[in-house]
C-alpha cells in the first residue's frame, strides 16, 4: 500500500505544502505567507482532504522557528496529526568539507541532497529565494562552499525602507536590453541584474569547464530566461526535503 507523506517548507517569505507518494511528488498544494494566509493554508489542506486526500506522515522543514507552531497547528487541525521539525542543527552531511564549521540550514541541505542525488557534482546550485544562495559541490561530490546576496524581495524592500523618494517595487518588470528610464525602471533593472550577473560571475569565478548550474528557488521565475544551458528544477528542495525525511527513519 502506497504511503502519502506531506513535507512542509517553511521559509523565509512563504510556507510550501507538497504531498510525495512512493517516493515522488503527487500533489503540490501551494505557497502561502504565513501567519497573514494561515487561514488560506488551512483551506487549501481541508480541500485537499475533502478531495479524497489524506496522509500517512509528514516533516516540516524550517527556517524560520516562530511559524512552526503555526503550521503544526494547522496540520493537526485537517489531519489530527502532530509533525516533528527536522533537526537541521544536528543532521550530518557526509559530503560537507570539513572547512565549512557551521551548521547547514534545512533547506540548503534539502538541494544539496537532491543536487548529490540526481545531478552529481561538478555543479553549482542556485536558489533564488528571499535569500539568493550559491552552493557549490566540486567534481569528487564534496560540498565545499556557499555564497549568499539579498534576494529579490529583500533588495526591494531595502530601497523601499532605506529611501524618502523612490518609489516601492511591487513587481520586479525589466525592460532587457536598455538600462531605465525612470526611478522604477531603474531600481528594477538594478535587483534584476545583481541576481543574473552575481551568478554568472560566480560560476565563472570557477573555472571548471565540466560544471553544471542547477536552479531553483521561488524568484527563479524572474530570471530563468538568461540561463539557456542551466538545468531547471522549481522543486529542487522540496525533492531533497523528502530525501531527508526518508533518512529519518532508518
Amino acid at each position: 500500500m502506497s504511503k502519502k507523506v506531506l513535507i512542509i517548507d517553511i521559509g523565509n517569505t512563504s510556507t510550501d505544502f507538497a504531498i510525495f507518494e512512493d517516493g515522488n511528488l503527487r500533489d503540490f498544494l501551494g505557497f502561502f505567507k504565513i501567519p497573514s494566509a494561515k487561514e488560506e493554508a488551512k483551506k487549501a489542506l481541508i480541500s485537499y482532504k475533502n478531495n479524497g486526500g489524506n496522509i500517512d506522515d509528514g516533516m516540516i522543514f524550517s527556517v524560520k522557528p516562530r511559524n512552526d507552531e503555526t503550521i503544526r497547528s494547522i496540520v493537526k487541525d485537517v489531519f489530527g496529526k502532530v509533525l516533528p521539525v527536522f533537526d537541521w542543527k544536528n543532521y550530518v552531511l557526509k559530503n560537507k568539507s570539513p572547512r565549512i564549521t557551521e551548521a547547514i540550514g534545512a533547506d540548503l541541505l534539502a538541494d544539496l541532497r537532491q543536487a548529490d542525488e540526481e545531478y552529481k557534482g561538478p555543479c553549482l546550485i542556485a536558489d533564488f529565494g528571499t535569500v539568493t544562495k550559491l552552493l557549490h559541490i566540486d567534481r569528487n561530490g564534496a560540498f565545499v562552499g556557499l555564497s549568499f546576496i539579498p534576494g529579490v524581495e529583500i533588495s526591494a524592500d531595502l530601497f523601499n525602507k532605506n529611501t524618502a523618494l523612490l518609489p516601492e517595487v511591487d513587481e520586479l518588470e525589466v525592460n532587457k536590453g536598455r538600462l531605465g528610464l525612470n526611478s522604477l525602471e531603474s531600481m528594477c533593472h538594478g535587483i534584476y541584474y545583481s541576481q543574473v550577473y552575481y551568478v554568472k560571475e560566480v560560476l565563472r569565478s570557477l573555472n571548471d569547464k565540466d560544471i553544471k548550474l542547477l536552479l531553483t528557488g521561488g524568484n527563479l521565475r524572474y530570471v530563468k530566461d538568461e540561463f539557456k544551458e542551466a538545468i531547471i528544477d522549481p522543486r529542487l528542495t522540496l525533492k531533497g526535503m523528502y530525501i531527508l525525511y526518508m533518512e529519518t527513519l532508518k
